[in-house]
């Protein structure tokens, strides 16, 4: 059975000879230390051969010597916040990671094969920290590990590593920097990546560690663009898997930003491909839709209901019945072959010369001009909205100014930065339209899908009542979200992307 757990630690690199200072003395809120029983750790790591999990922060490995017996660990980046990972454990002996585990992995792997590219072994002191009231703030290890080659010992290196438990970030940094003051140095890197830099050396570079001049032709950044997108929809794909909300709706933005690297980058692009490119996104785009606006809908449902919550328990229910059916599908359809023709499709195409049929001009030319191409969609659509607009017109604003939001951040990477600053107050105004556009959005579609289920419930009048108060309830919502709009847009309509 997998059992899935966010990990925030703090990793201190320290000599053989480092003397962990005492930390009881109330500086960094610990009131008592309590050593445990030491272990003597033995882990495997698995991964591709070309290292695809190591190159996206996710590390695999078999452990024993664990006080809960033999164990896989599967570990996930959060949000590029290298102190904080979520870890999902398996609990078992094998010499083959676990079908769960890879299933989680489908996306990222693509159909590589696992396998196991590092050996460590590591004695391990560990620690209790508390307060004054027994609370356990954290656990702090002291590891000194051996990295194997075979049966060889190519290195080894001791670090220190503070878990949080009952603690804060800036109370565990407190404590790291007793540490530290003693002579520590922070170091973030996994033991996995270090062994790996032993025993294959640097990591190889993708189409991400492209150097980018602002003198080079545009098209040299559509690669790096590309792949920095993927990397962003790979991040969150094992998270949506995991049947997480905000993963799925991160998932969700990750394929619209790389639909908007290929809109962006339109004219200078080969169309056949851009179009295979642009139909696959837009299936994972609904799919993905589907069950996201249900999960909208749920928790506003739930935040907006009030005394009427236990009365819409009909409505309620049949809506999770209905989310349940969209999560399966979208289940299916992110373990299905047309989704890995679809990583496989833009994985090549970030490395693909011949995505690119014209070169364009220089970045700091041609990439703000881009922008603006997008910027002047927006403004002919919203423009001309009026307060009885359909909600058609609104939606297809929505849409433009989500566009011209990640177009302006996509270029704003590769330019300059007297250009970048000029363009990120245009994409931070057009975000604030994004999101009201959005919450209006939300509350159309909640008012629509509520009605429906009017029909049905006709005959209980307390259900029927509350149903047509909470339906007028998102009516007043989207009315209020139009004249944000209008108030947001007399702002965003006068701004300019200047040459």
């Amino acid at each position: 059975m997998l059992d899935k757990r966010s990990e925030f630690e703090l990793k201190l690199l320290v000599p053989a000879d480092f003397q962990v200072p005492p930390l009881d003395d109330g500086s960094a809120g610990v009131a008592t230390v309590s050593e445990q029983e030491p272990q003597q750790l033995s882990a495997v790591y698995f991964d591709t051969p070309d290292l695809l999990l190591m190159r996206r922060g996710i590390t695999l490995r078999h452990r024993v010597g664990d006080d809960e017996g033999p164990m896989w660990t599967l570990k996930l980046p959060t949000n590029g916040d290298k102190a904080l990972r979520s870890e999902v454990e398996y609990a078992g002996n094998g010499q083959e990671p676990p079908a769960e585990a890879r299933a989680i992995l489908f996306g990222v792997l693509n159909g590589s094969a696992l396998g196991p590219v590092a050996e460590i072994k590591t004695r391990r002191r560990r620690w209790n920290l508390a307060n004054a009231e027994g609370v356990d703030l954290a656990q702090l290890v002291d590891d000194r590990v051996s990295i194997l080659d075979g049966n060889e010992i190519r290195d080894s290196f001791r670090e220190i590593e503070i878990e949080a438990h009952d603690i804060g970030r800036k109370g565990l940094k407190q404590i790291a920097d007793v540490i530290r003051d003693a002579g520590a140095s922070p170091e973030q890197r996994s033991k996995a990546s270090r062994a790996l830099e032993v025993l294959r050396g640097a990591m190889p570079t993708t189409a991400v560690d492209e150097q980018i001049d602002p003198g080079d032709p545009a098209g040299k950044a559509v690669g790096p663009a590309l792949a920095r997108a993927l990397d962003r929809l790979l991040a969150f794909d094992p998270y949506a898997r995991l049947g997480e909300v905000e993963g799925v709706h991160q998932l969700r933005v990750a394929g619209r930003r790389l639909r908007s690297v290929l809109r962006t980058f339109a004219l200078l692009l080969d169309e056949q491909k851009m179009t295979e490119a642009h139909e696959g996104l837009r299936w994972l785009g609904q799919v993905l839709g589907d069950v996201r606006d249900l999960d909208v809908l749920t928790e506003s449902l739930h935040a907006h209901a009030g005394d009427s919550e236990q009365a819409l328990a009909p409505v309620s229910q049949a809506l999770a019945e209905r989310r349940l059916a969209t999560k399966q599908v979208l289940a299916e359809a992110l373990s299905s072959e047309k989704y890995g023709a679809l990583i496989h499709l833009l994985s090549a195409l970030t490395a693909d010369p011949a995505l690119v049929t014209s070169p364009g001009g220089p970045i700091e030319d041609e990439l703000p001009a881009l922008a603006r191409r997008m910027w002047r969609k927006l403004h002919k659509v919203a423009d001309v909205l009026a307060p009885d607009s359909s909600e058609a017109d609104f939606h297809r604003a929505r849409i433009l100014a989500k566009r011209s939001r990640y177009a302006a951040e996509t270029v704003s990477e590769f330019l300059p930065s007297k250009l970048s600053k000029r363009l990120r107050p245009f994409a931070e105004d057009a975000e604030s339209l994004q999101n009201v556009l959005g919450e209006h959005q939300d509350a159309t579609y909640a008012r629509a899908t509520l009605q429906e289920f009017a029909p049905q419930h006709q005959a209980d009048g307390a259900l029927s009542f509350q149903l047509g108060r909470t339906v007028e309830r998102y009516d007043q919502i989207a009315r209020q979200k139009r004249r944000e709009f209008f108030k947001l847009w007399r702002k965003l309509g006068r701004s300019r992307i200047r040459e």
